[in-house]
């Protein structure tokens, strides 16, 4: 069980999130990340009606989700410690893989990614490293 502390819970946090935050997608997923000014992070997760009629399936993947972010909570660290809301929103890529662990690679594929974003980003200027 994940406390409430770490859950974006209200529709006005997604969107903030949403219209205000950066994304990175694959297949799989969407998510959106922006800065808080709390001393933790906060996580929510959209599983959209279109894609996923009926409610029992949605909150399936919900927990699926949940999961991987329990799971791999130490792997992306640096992500979880910059006080962060992240929005994850499924796309279709999602329900065709049938394997949990593709599923779990695709995400923390992209949390990795977006800690390594948020690291090369907030260096000093001077210590910045440019790629071409």
């Amino acid at each position: 069980m994940i406390k409430s502390i770490y859950r974006l819970r209200k529709p006005w946090e997604f969107t903030e999130v949403i219209e205000k935050g950066k994304k990175v997608s694959n297949l799989e997923f969407a998510i959106f990340y922006s800065p808080n000014h709390l001393n933790n992070y906060r996580f929510g997760i959209s599983i959209p009606r279109k894609l996923v009629k009926k409610a029992v399936q949605r909150n399936y993947y919900k927990r699926q989700i949940k999961s991987i972010l329990v799971k791999h909570k130490e792997i992306c660290q640096d992500l979880f410690f910059s006080h962060c809301d992240l929005v994850i929103i499924i796309r279709p890529g999602f329900l065709l893989t049938s394997q949990f662990s593709a599923k779990q690679k695709s995400l923390t594929e992209l949390l990795s990614s977006i800690s390594q974003k948020k690291s090369r980003f907030e260096q000093p200027a001077s210590k910045r490293v440019i790629y071409a």
